[in-house]
């Protein structure tokens, strides 16, 4: 722990659990840890991991009082019980450094995940969402890795079994602003992914102003032979609906939860706070019945959807945040739906403090004016 401190984090006693969230019940969840302590270099295209070793793990907790009280962590694994890493797979990601300085690179590793939010599914497997690839990971109880699903033609050289079944639109993500978002159905059959932010260069005006992300739905009844049955287009609010100044760049969805049928809960965020949104797929448009459909012709800004007969989903607006004291950052990126289907549990991420700066995991228990479930 002493090399880590020297090698740029300030603190080593502020853990992150709110990446992601899944409710199991009874005052108790499941969050999740993203890639470890990070930082930017200097130039902003690279980050340094201080602990390179960190293994992205869920973690089992429950609420006493006001406090969390952390019961469990299961370190993810390769199928021969390797912990993992949270390091970049491929070149054209950000380049990891060992310290601050980033002066020394650290190698990529195919196997490593950044992990950004987790389901349990009804066999107590777990299914994430991660950014690197960007990817769709099934795990088993132990926490070893049974599967990863990655875009089509992407070659991952990782230690356990990799298939390219996802869109390859997928692969036009953002750095850093990969799979964000899971929402698992309660027969575990149906698993929802959403990228964090719009896809294409942001040196595009064309691409840089768009203000929709990519949804894809599977059936994953057979988590080792899940199948690609959707995939849509989510509009985003209006930068000028949130209290402070952002653009299309700032907008992201960050947490899902399942609803009901094909409706979600969808946490989007920027600068100034978050919304809580119903995102209901009933009526839009499959976009794999479309030949342009897994192509950016549809992720420009000024698309004329209507014209091309494209119907987006609706979105009904929940929650803002900014209208409620208690909260009081906008770094929020888990949230599950109690048994009662009115209280909403939200978790912020406080990036292991690597500025120093940041206070411990929080979670809030808000109850929302209408039951969802």
């Amino acid at each position: 722990m002493a090399a880590s401190l020297e090698a740029g984090w300030p603190t080593s006693d502020r853990p992150a659990l709110g990446s992601g969230l899944f409710h199991l019940g009874n005052g108790r969840f499941v969050g999740v840890t993203d890639r470890g302590p990070n930082g930017d270099s200097p130039d902003k295209k690279g980050k340094y991991f201080p602990l390179p070793r960190f293994t992205p793990s869920p973690l089992f907790f429950r609420l006493e009082g006001t406090g969390i009280v952390l019961e469990r962590s299961l370190p993810l694994q390769n199928l021969t019980g390797k912990p993992l890493s949270g390091l970049p797979n491929l070149p054209g990601e950000n380049l990891p450094f060992r310290d601050k300085a980033c002066r020394e690179p650290l190698a990529l590793d195919p196997d490593g995940l950044d992990v950004e939010d987790v389901a349990v599914a009804p066999n107590g497997g777990f299914w994430l969402v991660e950014e690197n690839s960007p990817s769709l990971v099934y795990a088993n109880r132990q926490g070893r890795i049974l599967m990863r699903y990655v875009p089509q033609g992407l070659r991952l050289n990782a230690s356990y079994p990799v298939r390219d079944i996802l869109p390859s639109i997928l692969r036009q993500r953002r750095n850093n602003r990969g799979l964000e978002n899971l929402a698992l159905s309660a027969d575990g059959k149906t698993a929802w992914i959403i990228l964090q932010s719009p896809i294409g260069p942001t040196s595009d005006p064309a691409f840089d102003r768009s203000l929709v992300a990519r949804a894809v739905r599977l059936d994953v009844s057979d988590p080792l032979r899940a199948r690609v049955t959707g995939l849509y287009l989510v509009p985003f609010s209006d930068p000028a609906d949130y209290p402070k100044p952002n653009r299309p760049w700032d907008m992201k969805f960050s947490a899902a939860t399942w609803l009901k049928d094909q409706q979600i809960l969808l946490l989007e965020r920027a600068e100034g706070g978050a919304r809580i949104l119903v995102v209901n797929f009933g009526q839009a448009t499959n976009l794999l019945d479309r030949p342009d459909g897994d192509t950016d012709r549809l992720d420009r800004a000024g698309v004329d959807y209507a014209a091309l007969g494209v119907i987006l989903p609706t979105r009904r607006l929940v929650l803002e945040t900014w209208r409620l004291p208690q909260f009081d950052t906008d770094k929020l990126e888990g949230i599950a739906l109690l048994e009662d289907g009115q209280t909403l549990a939200i978790v912020d991420d406080n990036d292991f403090a690597i500025t120093g700066k940041e206070g411990p995991s929080r979670l809030w228990l808000v109850r929302l004016p209408e039951r969802l479930r």
